[in-house]
Parts: structure tokens; sequence; C-alpha cells
């Protein structure tokens, strides 16, 4: 389906095996190659875009017939590891294919209209919920600020389009929105009062702040994770 994938870069994954993966699995064993079979993969990739990585993501569990295992601890209540990345890029491409962007509060979305977000996710990734139920609820605090991101990099872009009267800012809508009604919407409600005052409200909270903070790319609970082994190590040493 993707067949110029197998040229760029892959981060290592960890996969959960499938039934279906079993007789590949037998030939690989007995000398045979199979398009299964294991793959070279580069200690530090290159950084890909958000729609690269979904489609290296469909590629691997494509080739392998296997979803990956993504690991969630309870206490951490965020993903770890190495397919932590490609799942929290699965989380915000979900929300930008099918959350309805004419609800202004993610509260505001229905059980039913976040299904297929769900769906996307469980068609790639290992999420036993009876297992592990605590993973429904990860994915649920984290939507919204996907949702969130989205709508400001949404307005940032409608921003650039000011100058112009508002009929053309409707023409010329987003690649990433998918409907048009949604973005007739959002150019309304960004010109709405309530809307410039909400802005206004936020901007002036966010001038009180007296600094930030980041680790780089790397979560801080995969930072904390790596910490926890690194210690692990030394006490075993």
């Amino acid at each position: 389906m993707f067949p110029y994938l197998q040229y760029i870069n892959m981060p290592p994954v960890t996969v959960h095996p499938s039934p279906t993966s079993a007789s590949s699995n037998d030939s690989s064993r007995n000398g045979a190659t199979t398009e299964t079979g294991p793959q070279h993969v580069p200690e530090h990739p290159r950084k890909q875009r958000g729609p690269t990585q979904w489609y290296q993501t469909v590629h691997i569990v494509k080739v392998t017939q296997q979803k990956l295992e993504v690991i969630i601890e309870k206490e951490d209540m965020r993903a770890t590891g190495p397919n932590a990345p490609r799942f929290a890029n699965e989380i915000g491409a979900a929300v930008r294919q099918y959350a309805p962007l004419n609800k202004i509060r993610w509260k505001d979305i229905t059980d039913a209209e976040k299904s297929p977000m769900y769906s996307r996710l469980e068609n790639v990734f290992v999420l036993d919920y009876d297992k592990r139920p605590w993973i429904k609820e990860v994915i649920e605090n984290d939507m919204p600020i996907r949702f969130k991101e989205f709508r400001y990099e949404l307005h940032e872009y409608y921003k650039t389009l000011v100058d112009l009267p508002m009929t053309e800012r409707k023409v010329k809508k987003h690649d990433q929105v998918l409907n048009q009604d949604y973005w007739d919407y959002l150019c309304n409600y960004w010109e709405s009062e309530e809307f410039k005052k909400k802005s206004k409200r936020n901007a002036t909270n966010r001038s009180k702040l007296t600094h930030g903070h980041c680790s780089g790319s790397r979560s801080f609970l995969n930072t904390q994770a790596m910490g926890k082994k690194e210690d692990q190590f030394m006490a075993s040493d």
C-alpha cells in the first residue's frame, strides 16, 4: 500500500504477536526469507513529520501483521517506552481526522463522535481495556489537549488571512480541515465578540507567567522512566 516507506528510517518499535503472523514466524525459523523478517533499525533515526510517522506506523502493522505494544503504567498515566511518540502522534492524528470542529469545548463532543478516534488507535495499538482500564482514561485525558492544539494551529493559519475579505478566508480552507462547514464555522467564531474577549483574557493570563519549562522532544515521563532504569542498573552493579 505504501511501497516507498521501506526506504524511510524507522525508530525502534515493540510489537505484540498476533495469531495471523504465526505461519510467517515458522517459515522464518526454517531459514526462509519472509516479508516479516528482522528489520535493521537505526539507533538514532531522523525526525519525521506527523503524517510521515503515521504512514510508518501503518506500514509496520501491515508488514508485521502485529499491533504495536504501548507501555502505560497506572502510576504514570502516560505512555512511555519506544512506542510512546507513535502513540501520542496517533492520538493527535485521530483527533484531527474525526473531531467535530463545530464544538467549542471537548466536553461537548459525544461518545458517538469520539468512537472513530478510538477505533483508529485500536487498529494499530494493543489496548486491552479489560486488563488495563486506565488506558482509556489516559487517552481521554490526552484528546482534549490535542483538540486544543489543533484549534490553535488552525487559528494561527487563519490570522495570516485577516487582510482578505471573509468570503476569501472561507475559500482558503486549511488543508487539514476536511469539512468546509467546519471551516466556515471557525471563521465566524474567530470573528465573534465571545472569542475576542476570551482571547484577550488568555493573553493577559499568559503575560503573567514568569517562565516555562521543557525537556526537548522527549516527554517528562519518558525522561523519568529512563532515569528509573538507570537507577536500577546502578543499584544492581
